[in-house]
């Protein structure tokens, strides 16, 4: 209970919070070529205090406990004298002391304090960027020319089903999830007859619903509100959360399981499946359904720059296959917070439109599994908690003789861990494809926000270490999430950074990872994510991180910046020669990557219920099935044997193909 009871924080820590906030985003004295408008804004005029205090809203009980008492810490003298040597709380600290204590905050020795400093930083830098409170537009936006796409008309391909009181629903099959596995199971299953209920946990938006503004599209689409990350805050998750899961947020980058990971993982899983002609029909018929092809794949600025430079240096390249048909230019980049067009073919306008259309699929939004009801050994049902536009609960009680778990390598381990199975292996074998950024700042404009989220791919790094690398690819670029990623290094700083977002690419290095963490759920049943970044990651990391930096450079870049917590640019001005790139590219590859010393992201998350032939090495069988409990199966990237190393949508809707049709044939 907190002193004020208008928040999860007491009033001694919204002081201390407000400090943080005030000295992260301060009123700035504007120099030559700064925007006045962007730099005499401070963190008052956004609301900012208050807007991280109701984020942490979307933060487990734990979570909020331990933020909680990391806030506590650092107002406490006694913490803060051999951390800052001044004994003094960042409340009462002179605004002039608050940037020095933060700085030694984000490179303190001990992890818990980076974790908590990370916390902080990327609730406040986000929030400070894309927050509007009642307008359409964030205060600091004007300053880089940031501006929303114009209305387009939105059609909604579904029909949603609300519950808004206590129901009890009955169905030949329930689908837990409508994203890549749940969306092609639910199509395949309702093809056969079957009568199918689709249980999506997230809000029921559809295309005439995303109104393209980061903070809702973050908020309402995306798990946990976009909070999502590692127990240590070492690794931060991006996953959908709402109806067409991932496959209505992500950036449609449609890659085939190259053939020797799919050899590896018949190897490594004892199933033929992954090695046979079965799964080369299933990848075909999922791209030939979603129209994936180049054809749209228009190379915008933030995608040009990685052509350039991998073309001037030799690497190899591609454009990328992607789910379109018919998108709308002006629109793309912000189809991240929803496709308002209908172009990005999600499963929301494919595969859950096409059970709808067989008359045998109901799809129920607002609707989270709690945990699944047995009887004699076999799955009987689901229990579940559905919410009405005002927040309400109720109880929903689903009869079905055949469960699908799809609800994500994160949310499916949890929900059969609360439903009491045990399996030595269950909420392991995780795999995150960690990943992170190297920012190049570029003369001309760039805009990273307008057009194709990702049309170009190097994998010239794909297999460093055996089937091990990384690819580089594009991340689109919107103001909060790169105020988030980009590390702070003082209030100037980050603000002269965020000022010229315009001329920024960003490329991103993702690693194929070999060491797996952990699923397990906390007291309140929520998913609690274990992962280290493994010695072979780190390496690969430090070495994408070394090649993306010289294909910028390659590409023309002005200045290089990566995201570790240490401030390490090369700027151009300085030193223009190869001898600058070579000794740069040493450096980066040799700086620390893990555990909070460098931004870390995932937008992948594989495994903790793999597949394979062996039922105590694996959960479940060739068909999806949980070993030893008949009617339940899961169909997500949980099934992954090892990571897939490339963007796994197509694999993960494959999967899912040959799963739903194993069900309709038993």
């Amino acid at each position: 209970m907190t002193e004020s009871g208008a928040g999860p924080l007491a009033d001694q820590e919204r002081r201390a919070l407000a400090a943080v906030c005030d000295a992260m985003m301060p009123r700035l004295e504007p120099r030559e070529g700064d925007s006045s408008r962007l730099f005499e804004l401070r963190a008052s005029d956004v609301g900012l205090a208050g807007a991280v205090e109701q984020a942490m809203t979307a933060l487990s009980a734990r979570q909020i406990r331990e933020l909680r008492l990391f806030i506590r810490l650092i107002d406490s003298p006694l913490f803060m004298l051999p951390m800052v040597g001044r004994a003094s709380g960042i409340a009462a600290m002179q605004p002039a002391h608050r940037e020095a204590a933060l700085l030694a905050l984000a490179t303190s020795s001990l992890p818990i304090v980076r974790t908590g400093y990370q916390a902080l930083k990327r609730l406040a830098t986000f929030l400070f960027y894309s927050a509007t409170g009642d307008a359409r537009e964030n205060p600091a936006w004007p300053a880089f020319g940031y501006e929303l796409p114009r209305p387009a008309p939105g059609r909604s391909a579904l029909t949603i089903t609300r519950v808004s009181r206590q129901a009890k629903l009955d169905a030949d099959v329930c689908v837990i999830g409508s994203g890549a596995g749940g969306g092609v199971v639910a199509a395949r299953l309702a093809e056969a007859g079957r009568s199918v209920l689709v249980l999506e946990a997230g809000p029921a938006d559809q295309a005439p619903d995303f109104d393209q503004r980061e903070i809702a599209g973050m908020q309402r689409l995306y798990l946990d509100q976009g909070t999502t990350a590692t127990r240590d805050l070492g690794v931060a998750i991006l996953a959908g959360s709402c109806v067409g899961g991932g496959t209505s947020i992500n950036w449609q980058t449609s890659l085939h399981l190259p053939d020797f990971i799919r050899q590896e993982w018949a190897d490594r899983s004892g199933l033929r499946l992954f090695s046979d002609e079965i799964f080369t029909r299933a990848l075909d018929i999922v791209c030939t359904r979603l129209n994936v092809g180049t054809s749209e794949s228009v190379r915008n600025g933030n995608n040009a720059p990685l052509a350039l430079g991998c073309s001037a240096l030799g690497y190899r390249w591609s454009e990328i296959a992607r789910n379109a048909r018919g998108c709308d230019q002006s629109q793309c980049g912000f189809c991240v917070f929803g496709c308002r067009v209908g172009g990005k073919q999600s499963t929301a306008t494919t595969y859950l439109r096409d059970a709808q259309q067989t008359g045998q699929a109901t799809i129920v939004a607002a609707c989270k599994a709690d945990r699944l009801r047995f009887e004699r050994g076999r799955v009987v049902g689901v229990q579940a908690t559905a919410r009405d536009e005002q927040g309400a609960r109720f109880p929903v009680a689903v009869d079905a003789r055949t469960v699908v778990v799809a609800a994500g390598a994160l949310e499916t381990p949890a929900l059969l861990l609360r439903s009491g199975i045990e399996h030595p292996q269950l909420g392991r074998n995780l795999y995150l494809h960690p990943t992170t950024a190297v920012a190049g700042r570029y003369r001309e404009p760039v805009r990273g926000w307008l057009g194709a989220p990702q049309t170009v791919l190097c994998d010239e790094f794909a297999r460093m270490r055996g089937n091990y690398g990384c690819r580089i690819e594009t991340a689109p670029i919107h103001p909060g999430l790169i105020a988030l990623a980009h590390p702070w290094y003082g209030a100037r700083d980050h603000r002269r950074r965020m000022q010229s977002i315009a001329h920024v690419s960003a490329f991103i290095v993702l690693t194929r990872d070999r060491q797996g963490g952990r699923v397990r759920v906390d007291s309140e049943g929520r998913a609690v994510i274990d992962y280290g970044v493994g010695k072979l990651e780190r390496e690969l990391l430090q070495r994408g991180l070394s090649a993306a930096a010289r294909i910028h450079w390659a590409g023309g870049a002005e200045e290089i910046l990566t995201l570790h917590s240490r401030k390490h640019p090369l700027t151009r001005s300085a030193v223009d020669s190869s001898a600058a790139i070579d000794a740069y590219s040493r450096e980066v590859g040799a700086l620390p990557v893990h555990a909070n010393h460098c931004g870390i992201f995932s937008a992948h998350q594989m495994g903790t219920c793999r597949m394979g032939s062996d039922h105590r090495a694996s959960v479940c069988d060739e068909n999806g099935q949980v070993h030893g409990i008949p009617g339940l199966h899961v169909a997500d990237a949980s099934l992954f044997p090892a990571s897939s190393g490339v963007n796994p949508m197509i694999t993960i809707m494959a999967l899912a193909l040959v799963v739903g049709e194993r069900i309709a044939s038993a």
